[in-house]
């Protein structure tokens, strides 16, 4: 009787699992395919490999990905795209004849089933570039289509994902090369943990002056500015390579989620103590990774997704009525907190203070985006423009510069307005709707074919480490060597355990684990982070192209499946022609010029510290001329010529040339809060030096230019008070002193006090000023200009 169960529960799992039929997603050796397409079939499936390891050195977090930082991993999203889709018509009409007579000449037989899921993301990555246009000006073009092209890379990946995952090996071998990456990167958080961070904060408490400097930060000390960076530094946790703790946190659950997903799948398997305490060991190790980073969020949607995973994976009919039920709790506690954020949000302000103080953050963020999206319902702010937009509604009692709304919805709403949340419904809607097959189990034939053809995902992933290291060595720009000497033989190991544990996980555990990781990142995402990062982002468009795979292809083999269709010909030079014209215009239009601003900013920088001015002077001339829509080349290059403005006192031809280095960032900077006040002060910084009222007069034209755009900047408030004072305007600079006052005493918040907040003396000074510019506290400088009386120790 209890063999018989047995071959009964094997027969269960046995039903589950994946087809066996040849499959050129792939790139099969079948002779029923042209070579051509089994190489760029296979050489897809190696650089969908090698995206995963490249991410995870080259993340681009934080506003990387508006500086350009992520286009690289654009062009690669799209070769990526170019290639499979080309192939695809072909590899659909090398199908078996009976299946092949039952289809017509359509669109959807010669690109496979599913595609509204490929319209809905391309619609989305379509729209979101026509609102990176649309809204510049007054936003920047460079870093609007910087972004919009990452939404282009999501669709490309997304839907060339879906095709090269058809069968169940290929989504093991991708999840376990992402929890292999996840790994890795929670033992190099624990040893930046342990190791890394304690150093730097010991090198900064010895001397905290050389470490700003390093840093390229002006933080006088007792400036609030300084103590908002020592808190981070001493308080904040690991990031590995990422530049946010909220960003690793979500990449981290992956290395919990699969582990403990694999050891729920083969709980009733034979398999050896070591396997298991490998597997968990690797769990244990993310989970205090995930503690160190100090994400509640992720911490609590990673316990949530492990609950679920436990709960579905339990079959039985008192398991099956009690996993309903917590479904249907966890959906429900899930749309109660929609409703009570929600509440929050649009409702008083009362509400909002009685949430917890990091609660309290994320509603403020989210107020202010909703009122932006009134005012710009149908772009938002565009991509890359959030952050200058976002100033002029930010809430009084805030003080944070944010770059995205720490949402991943309302973050997208903010990219493309009303519309662009529309669609990315359509795109959820769209996904929930994809249906894959349940496939049969593989023969020990058949896995001895499949495993050789996702070899090439292994190759791929392989070769980029390779290649990353290879560079690094080249440039001088080594990854962490000595958190590498760890993680990555570790990372390495990992890959390799799960995956030889996947053979007896089936197809529906696998989408279990799936499922589990997609619930705990987006959970996530939607109060940390933005999920414009490709090293978070492209977890998530691989997990999402798993779970709406399309149906594999059973191919024939016979001399018929050579004879391919006009129609399936035309298709494929269709979607080769439109991938190449996409790829042009990414290398024309960004890549390049971009690459050519920021080599030609290195070379000037580095002529700069070998004191080279001339040649300086000239390389960061080329660097603006190189990239017409970026301004980071035009601001670096009006830095340098104040410094010789200031060293050459005042010579006429270096102070025309600033003028206009000015002009061109004002001109490119669309508006920009940041900068206009970055340029306003060095306008003041040269008044100080030389006393000269068109300088006065052009710092208080930059200045209020950035307070109509940020008016509840304490420390902008009181600079402009403090230039309205010394214009003779006593009623204006006391009517901004009295907001400075006001804005000082919101939110209870010690960085706002006015004996921390550090502006600009605007007085002749003349050398003093000559290395840097004098600075003081507002409350000394509102003390002894406008004769206000502070209490001992208030603001």
């Amino acid at each position: 009787m209890a063999k018989a169960k047995q071959r009964l529960k094997s027969n269960v799992r046995s039903a589950d699992r994946v087809t066996g039929d040849p499959d050129p997603a792939m790139g099969t050796t079948s002779t029923s395919l042209p070579t051509w397409v089994v190489w760029c079939r296979r050489l897809a499936a190696g650089l969908l490999g090698s995206l995963v390891v490249y991410v995870a050195y080259y993340p681009s977090d934080s506003i990387q990905v508006e500086n350009g930082d992520a286009l690289w991993f654009c062009a690669l999203a799209l070769i990526l795209w170019t290639m499979t889709m080309a192939t695809e018509p072909i590899v659909r009409f090398s199908a078996s004849p009976i299946e092949k007579e039952s289809q017509s000449d359509t669109i959807g037989f010669v690109f496979g089933p599913g595609l509204m899921v490929d319209v809905s993301v391309w619609c989305l990555a379509a729209w979101m570039m026509v609102a990176a246009l649309a809204t510049c000006p007054p936003g920047n073009l460079r870093l609007a289509t910087n972004e919009a092209w990452l939404w282009v890379a999501g669709a490309a990946i997304l839907t060339s994902a879906r095709r090269l995952m058809t069968l169940h090996q290929s989504r093991t071998v991708v999840i376990s090369l992402m929890a292999a990456v996840a790994v890795g990167m929670s033992l190099h958080a624990m040893h930046q943990n342990w190791i890394s961070l304690p150093e730097m904060r010991a090198e900064y408490l010895a001397n905290p002056d050389k470490m700003l400097r390093e840093a390229g930060m002006v933080a006088p000390a007792g400036s609030a500015r300084r103590m908002v960076f020592a808190n981070r530094l001493l308080d904040g946790g690991p990031t590995a390579t990422f530049a946010l703790a909220n960003s690793l946190a979500a990449v981290l659950m992956i290395a919990v989620l699969v582990p403990i997903g694999v050891l729920i799948a083969r709980r009733r398997s034979e398999h050896a103590l070591l396997v298991n305490g490998g597997l968990g060991m690797f769990a244990i190790i993310a989970v205090a990774a995930l503690f160190a980073t100090r994400s509640r969020s992720a911490v609590a949607a990673c316990a949530l997704a492990v609950v679920w995973l436990w709960i579905s994976g339990n079959s039985h009919s008192k398991a099956s009525r009690f996993r309903r039920g917590a479904i249907a709790m966890m959906m429900a506690a899930f749309l109660g907190a929609v409703i009570l954020v929600g509440v929050m949000v649009f409702g008083d302000d009362e509400w909002m203070s009685a949430a917890p103080a990091s609660l309290q953050f994320r509603l403020q963020y989210w107020k202010a985006t909703a009122q932006l999206l009134v005012d710009h319902p149908m772009m938002g702010a565009g991509p890359g423009g959030f952050q200058p937009l976002y100033l002029a509604y930010r809430l009084p009692v805030a003080n944070e510069t944010i770059s995205d709304p720490h949402n991943f919805f309302f973050e997208t709403l903010a990219a493309g307005g009303i519309p662009g949340g529309i669609l990315l419904l359509f795109v959820m809607i769209s996904c929930l709707r994809s249906r894959r097959k349940i496939e049969t189990d593989l023969t020990s034939e058949q896995r001895f074919q499949s495993a050789e053809r996702v070899s090439w995902i292994a190759y791929g992933a392989g070769g980029a480490l390779a290649l990353i290291w290879l560079f690094g060595l080249a440039s001088g720009q080594l990854p962490d060597i000595q958190a590498s000497l760890f993680s990555v033989p570790f990372a390495v190991f990992a890959g390799w355990l799960i995956q030889t544990q996947m053979a007896d996980v089936t197809a529906v555990e696998i989408r279990r684990i799936h499922t589990a990781i997609l619930f705990a990142m987006m959970t996530h995402l939607l109060v940390s982070g933005g999920w414009t990062v490709p090293g978070v982002a492209l977890m998530i468009w691989l997990v999402v192209a798993s779970i709406c795979a399309a149906n594999p292809v059973h191919v024939g083999g016979t001399s018929d499946a050579l004879a391919v269709s006009p129609f399936a010909s035309r298709a494929s030079l269709g979607a080769f022609g439109l991938g190449v014209a996409i790829l042009v215009c990414l290398r024309f239009e960004s890549i390049v010029p971009t690459q050519d601003a920021s080599l030609a900013l290195l070379r000037g920088e580095d002529a700069m510290r070998r004191g080279m001015v001339a040649k300086a002077d000239a390389e960061s001339r080329l660097a603006v001329q190189a990239d017409p829509w970026g301004f980071e080349a035009a601001r670096w290059r009006s830095e340098m010529l104040r410094s010789q403005l200031i060293t050459s006192r005042n010579d006429p031809e270096v102070r025309r040339k600033w003028i206009e280095s000015i002009e061109t960032v004002v001109d490119r900077a669309g508006g920009n809060p940041l900068v206009l006040r970055a340029v306003g002060e060095q306008c003041l910084h040269a008044y100080q030096a030389f006393g000269l009222a068109a300088d006065l007069q052009r710092a208080d034209r930059l200045i209020s230019q950035a307070l109509k755009e940020n008016p509840t900047d304490l420390s902008l408030n009181g600079q402009a008070s403090m230039i309205a004072l010394q214009l003779h305007q006593r009623e204006k600079a006391e009517r901004l002193a009295d907001e400075t006052r006001l804005l000082s005493g919101l939110g209870n918040n010690i960085v706002q006090d006015l004996g921390l907040q550090q502006v600009m003396v605007v007085a002749k000074i003349g050398l003093p000023a000559a290395n840097e510019p004098e600075m003081s506290s507002i409350k000394d400088q509102f003390r002894e200009s406008l004769g206000w009386d502070f209490e001992p120790g208030g603001g």
